[in-house]
């Protein structure tokens, strides 16, 4: 394969991985505001779960975590990350979807450290 071959479709494979996490957020906002509670506290939900996922993702998960984690240690959170937006996927009645967005995901990581993308 082209050596810009190989580049395009590690980018590809990264901006996957983003648009990933997002969706993370996303499903987090949703599980929170379909919370069986009055509407201040669904929406109160709906704000603070993805702003707590995104402060242990920029803690802990990203690559300028203020943490650094050993390899096996961030593969973990990661692991558990997108675990747990499948769960609130499947939580919301969606479970083909959680386990499609854990699926990729993985695909996705194996993909890239096959093709040599360090942890």
């Amino acid at each position: 394969m082209a050596r810009w071959a190989a580049v395009v479709i590690r980018a590809l494979g990264l901006l996957l991985l983003f648009l990933l996490e997002l969706a993370v957020l996303v499903v987090g906002a949703r599980w929170g505001w379909a919370r069986d509670a009055g509407p201040a506290v669904r929406l109160l939900a709906a704000v603070a779960v993805p702003v707590v996922l995104a402060a242990l993702w920029g803690v802990f998960g990203s690559p300028k975590a203020r943490v650094v984690l050993p390899a096996a240690g961030k593969h973990a959170f990661q692991a558990a990350w997108f675990v747990a937006g499948g769960a609130m996927l499947a939580s919301l009645g969606r479970p083909l979807l959680g386990v499609a967005l854990v699926v990729v995901w993985a695909a996705t990581v194996t993909l890239l450290r096959l093709g040599g993308r360090p942890a």
